[in-house]
C-alpha cells in the first residue's frame, strides 16, 4: 500500500531526527532524546570522564589532545565534558580553530599562539562576559607588535578584529606574521602566557580566588590542507606537535584540551598514543578471525536507532521485533561497521526509498548498495593495503612519511579503515567493501599469475 500523507509526515520527521553533522549538546532540547550513551559498556572506556578525572586530579593546570575520526562525535562529546565539568562549577571556555586558522594551509607556531590567544579572549567576552579593561586580545597584540616595530598595515591589514579574519583567511598575512616574529617566539609565548594569566584572575576576581579554568580548542584536527597540499600541510602539523609539545601548548593555570588529528600517533614523534585520547568507532564484532558478534555494541546501536525513530516510529518503519534485535534494523547496524555517521547515513538513505510500511528487505538492501557506492572505486594498491589490514586487524604503516601517513588519513577518514579500543586498540577494514575488496585482490592475483599486466594505479569499478 502506498505511503500516507501521516506516514510521510512520520517519515519526514524521523529524517531530520536522523540528521549527524550538527553536533548535540547537553542543554539542547532535544539532546535527552537523541543522545546515545555508549561508553558504560563493558571493556569501554569513557573518553570524557578520563578528561574529566584528568583535570580533576591535576593541579591548576594540564594539557590532553583529544581526537577522533570524521563523524565519530568528537564534538559531541567535549560538549559534554564542557557541560560536567561545569555543573561542578569549573568555568570552562570553549573555541572553534578554524574561526582562527585556515582549514586548508600550513600551520606554524606563530599561528598558533595567536590564535590561541586571540581564541580565548573570544570566549572569556562571549562566555563570561569578561573584557580585559577593555581591552582584547587583538588589541593587545598590536601593540605588542609596535614594540619591535611591526606594524600591522605593514602586514596588509587594518586593526583589531581584521586580525583574526587574516589570521583565518590570507595565507599572504600569515606567512608575514611568521617571518616577522620568527626570532622572537619566545616573547611571544611570554606575551600570550601574560594575557592568559590576566584573564584567568578577571575569572578569579568574579568566581572566586580557587575558581578552576578549562579552555577546549575544538577541531584543529580539521587542518588537513587540499588534494594539491595536503602533505605539505601534514607535515607542517607534525612538526609543530613534536617541535613545540607540550611546552609551547600549556596555558598558565588553564587546564587545555586540544582536539588534534589521530595520525599524530602515527607520524609525530613525541606525540605518543598514550598522550592521545581517540574516540573509537562501536566495536560490534570481536577481534577475532570469524569477527563474531559483540552483542553491548550492537545493543548501544539498536538503542540509537529507536532512539531516533521513537518506539512508535521504529515498529511502524521497521515491523514487529522477532527475538533480540529487528531483523532489518540489525542489517543497517551489521552494514554500518559500529560508525555513528554511516549508521544515520544509512537510516536516511533507507527512509528515501521507502514506498510502503513497515520497510521490506529489498528497500534495506537498496539503501546500503547506495551507501557503498560512495566508497567505490578502489584502486589496486589500496585494495592490496586494505585487504592487509582485514587480515592482521593492524595498519601496518609502510614508514611514517607524509604520503604514508596522508594515505592513512584517508582511510580513515572516509570510514574505509576503522579504529576500535577495547584494552588494546586494533584496525578493520569498513563491512561495507570487504567483499570488493577481497574480489579485487583475488582479480589482480589471477591476473597476475595469468601474465596480464595491471596498473596499480588504475581503479577497478565493480558492475553491480
Amino acid at each position: 500500500m502506498p505511503l500516507t500523507n501521516e506516514e510521510r509526515s512520520l517519515l519526514k520527521r524521523i529524517y531530520q531526527r536522523l540528521e549527524g553533522n550538527t553536533p548535540l549538546k547537553p542543554g539542547d532540547e532535544d539532546y535527552l532524546e537523541l543522545y546515545q550513551p555508549i561508553y558504560g559498556r563493558p571493556g569501554c572506556e569513557d573518553p570524557v570522564e578520563l578528561m574529566q578525572l584528568h583535570i580533576e586530579m591535576s593541579s591548576v593546570e594540564s594539557i590532553q589532545l583529544f581526537s577522533g575520526f570524521r563523524g565519530a562525535g568528537k564534538t559531541t562529546e567535549l560538549f559534554r565534558l564542557k557541560s560536567q565539568l561545569e555543573s561542578d562549577s569549573t568555568v570552562v571556555l570553549y573555541a572553534d580553530a578554524l574561526e582562527y586558522i585556515g582549514q586548508s594551509d600550513e600551520v606554524d607556531i606563530v599561528t598558533l599562539l595567536v590564535a590561541l590567544a586571540g581564541a580565548f579572549s573570544d570566549s572569556l567576552k562571549n562566555e563570561m562576559q569578561v573584557d580585559l579593561i577593555g581591552e582584547s586580545y587583538w588589541a593587545r597584540f598590536t601593540n605588542f607588535l609596535s614594540k619591535f616595530n611591526v606594524d600591522v598595515s605593514q602586514l596588509g591589514i587594518g586593526v583589531g578584529v581584521e586580525v583574526k579574519m587574516a589570521l583565518n583567511s590570507s595565507p599572504s598575512f600569515r606567512q608575514k606574521l611568521e617571518q616577522a616574529l620568527a626570532s622572537r617566539v619566545f616573547e611571544l609565548k611570554n606575551h600570550v602566557d601574560k594575557f592568559v594569566e590576566d584573564g584567568v584572575k578577571a575569572i578569579c576576581k568574579g568566581r572566586g580566588a580557587d575558581a578552576q579554568v578549562v579552555f577546549l580548542f575544538d577541531s584543529l584536527e580539521q587542518v588537513r590542507g587540499s588534494r594539491s597540499n595536503e602533505q605539505d600541510v601534514i607535515r607542517s602539523v607534525e612538526r609543530l606537535f613534536a617541535d613545540n609539545y607540550p611546552k609551547m601548548f600549556k596555558l598558565p593555570n588553564v587546564h587545555a584540551v586540544y582536539t588534534v588529528p589521530p595520525w599524530l600517533q602515527f607520524s609525530a614523534p613525541g606525540i605518543t598514543q598514550s598522550n592521545i585520547n581517540i574516540i573509537p568507532a562501536v566495536r560490534c564484532w570481536n577481534n577475532d578471525p570469524e569477527r563474531s558478534e559483540c552483542r553491548e555494541g550492537c545493543d548501544a546501536l539498536y538503542s540509537l536507532i529507536k532512539r531516533r525513530f521513537g518506539d512508535a516510529g521504529f515498529k511502524r518503519c521497521f515491523g514487529d521485533e522477532t527475538g533480540d534485535y529487528n531483523v532489518l534494523a540489525k542489517k543497517v547496524i551489521d552494514a554500518s561497521g559500529g560508525h555513528f555517521r554511516d549508521l544515520l547515513t544509512l537510516l536516511r538513505e533507507a527512509l528515501l526509498r521507502a514506498r510502503s510500511l513497515p520497510m521490506t528487505d529489498e528497500v534495506i538492501d537498496a539503501a546500503i548498495s547506495a551507501v557503498r557506492r560512495r566508497f567505490l572505486p578502489i584502486a589496486i594498491d589500496d585494495a592490496r593495503w586494505l585487504y592487509q589490514i582485514s587480515k592482521l586487524r593492524s595498519t601496518e604503516l609502510p614508514g611514517t612519511d607524509a604520503e604514508s601517513v596522508s594515505r592513512l588519513t584517508r582511510f580513515l577518514d572516509t570510514h574505509f579503515v576503522l579504529y576500535f579500543k577495547n584494552g588494546g586498540e586494533w584496525y578493520d577494514i569498513h563491512p561495507l567493501i570487504r567483499d570488493e575488496v577481497e574480489a579485487i585482490v583475488r582479480r589482480h592475483g589471477e591476473a597476475t599469475a595469468a601474465g596480464v599486466p595491471i596498473a596499480s594505479d588504475v581503479p577497478l569499478v565493480p558492475t553491480e
